[in-house]
């Protein structure tokens, strides 16, 4: 009877939640002006405001005007003099919680999270309820544990009185009781260790009626292979996650890019499954996806205020800026942030492409550092996505993780090329032809790429480097980068990340690589 009635509570909810969805959608302009200007009435009296004048500025324009674009070495400096307590530097008050998360540029990144952004993340997160409500219905999404596969719960004293953590655990700290009765993995997300997490996981939701999945793909695949061991050891064993949780309607993913797991996931659950992709990030609640169709909607009524600077304007001393009120559709743009947790202008290292409007709708294309131009081919992270699922699609193979480096001239070869290091589920019955489709299905996509492989004139034909399984597993831990929001960079402009791969696998590159034959 609860469960009914809560599942009443949470129809009517998404009802209303879209209806404000579509207010927004109709004057993204105006939303979004008044979300900046509400930020800069808030922040006026902090260093930060003082020092750009943030009293006078009455439109998008004047901001602009006043606040340079930055990156997270622009605030680090604010940032560290906030860990140790000092109050009111980019946003009132004092910051008590910080998450850390991976970065580019700088190492390790801390993000401040006051309490202002930690309640505009949480509604990010509560967003994604109403809409998998939509599609698979509350009663059916309210029956059973919903599996939220994140980073640990538990926060660790930095400077005299902050704590920092990661952002997942500590929203989730905050769940309201409705969903903290149905959370899983519950207790066990407060284990710092992701090898013990996981497993511990594992054993508990093997045997739950799971509704719902959260969590990125990557790890997602890590979790089934722990739940189907769990599953063998008691003599249960299991072929697909299909026999676990048979009640299981939706998955909602985030991180990385689903398609390249598009293939591997399906054999996994054993049948489709609704999705519902979303765009979060330590800075700041992006987009999330409303529509069935491909494409993240931004979250205009939320307290962010977005810019996208066209790709080829980083770096200039005058950028352009645009909002959503002036994007291009298919044009790459690196995303701005200026938020509740005292980011300003601030640069999220993704790039983006618009593909509809009303409501406006992107894709995460890439990073800003993640790209191949080691021969002027500049090939960029959407484009090897793309390409892979095309191979992998043509040619049955299926692909636990891989990453793009550049293959130098030497002495035996005049000319570069890719090496694609690969590590296979299913890998293809012609190696040979996967990689000729690869290299085809790049051409097609890239000019500069398909300009270079011409006659081979500036660049031979793309390696398979066929890694051993478990060898992105074990180079993340090495590197201290298992679980969580820890990605693998698709892309590389260097050899930096292949040669510890092939470290990683025990391998040299030369015995397990298999060549596109011929030139285009």
């Amino acid at each position: 009877m609860m469960a009914r009635a809560a599942a009443r509570v949470l129809d009517w909810w998404a009802a209303r939640r879209r209806r404000s969805l579509e207010r927004a959608w109709r004057r993204p302009g105006g939303v979004q002006e008044e979300r900046l200007l509400g930020l800069v009435t808030a922040a006026r009296d902090t260093e930060f405001g003082l020092a750009h004048g943030f009293a006078g500025i009455r439109s998008v324009s004047e901001y602009q005007e006043r606040v340079p674009l930055r990156d997270y070495l622009g605030f680090q400096s604010l940032w560290e003099r906030a860990v140790w307590g000092v109050r009111d530097v980019t946003w009132p008050g004092e910051v008590r919680h910080w998450v850390k998360t991976s970065g580019t540029t700088a190492g390790d990144k801390l993000i401040p999270v006051t309490r202002e952004a930690l309640a505009a993340h949480r509604r990010g997160g509560w967003d994604a309820l109403p809409l998998a409500a939509e599609r698979v219905g509350a009663e059916t999404l309210l029956g059973g544990p919903m599996l939220f596969l994140g980073g640990s719960t538990t926060l660790k004293p930095l400077g005299e009185r902050s704590v920092v953590g990661d952002l997942s655990g500590l929203t989730v700290r905050r769940l309201p009781p409705v969903l903290r009765e149905r959370y899983a993995p519950g207790p066990a997300a407060a284990i710092q260790d992701w090898e013990t997490r996981v497993e511990a996981v594992a054993r508990q939701v093997a045997w739950q009626d799971v509704r719902l999945l959260a969590g990125m793909p990557s790890w997602m695949l890590v979790l089934f292979e722990r739940v189907a061991r769990v599953r063998d050891l008691a003599g249960r064993p299991v072929r697909d996650m299909r026999q676990c949780w048979p009640e299981l309607r939706i998955f909602v993913h985030g991180g990385v890019s689903f398609g390249p797991y598009a293939s591997v996931l399906a054999e996994w659950l054993g049948r489709p499954l609704e999705r519902l992709e979303v765009y979060p990030a330590s800075e700041g609640w992006v987009a999330i996806q409303t529509e069935s169709r491909d494409g993240l909607t931004l979250t205009l009524d939320h307290d962010v205020f977005y810019e996208f600077v066209p790709v080829e304007d980083l770096g200039l001393d005058r950028p352009r800026r645009h909002t959503v009120a002036d994007v291009e559709l298919g044009r790459p743009y690196a995303v701005a942030l200026s938020t509740t947790g005292g980011l300003w202008s601030y640069l999220l290292g993704d790039t983006v492409r618009f593909t509809a409007r009303d409501p406006l709708r992107l894709r995460i294309i890439g990073r800003t550092r993640h790209f191949v131009n080691a021969f002027g081919e500049n090939v960029i992270v959407e484009e090897v996505e793309r390409a892979l699922t095309t191979a992998c699609h043509r040619t049955e193979a299926e692909v636990v993780e891989f990453s793009v480096a550049p293959r130098y001239p030497s002495a035996d070869e005049s000319r570069g090329s890719h090496d694609w290091l690969v590590e296979f589920r299913v890998p293809p019955r012609e190696p040979e032809e996967f990689a000729r489709l690869l290299d085809e299905a790049l051409a097609a996509l890239n000019t500069d790429y398909r300009t270079k492989r011409w006659r081979n004139v500036g660049m031979v034909a793309p390696r398979i480097v066929t890694l051993p399984s478990g060898t992105f597993h074990h180079w993340m831990q090495r590197a201290g980068k298992l679980g969580d929001q820890h990605k693998v960079p698709r892309v590389s402009n260097g050899r930096e990340l292949a040669e510890a791969l092939l470290a990683a696998g025990g391998l040299g590159a030369r015995s397990v690589a298999t060549e596109a034959v011929g030139s285009r």
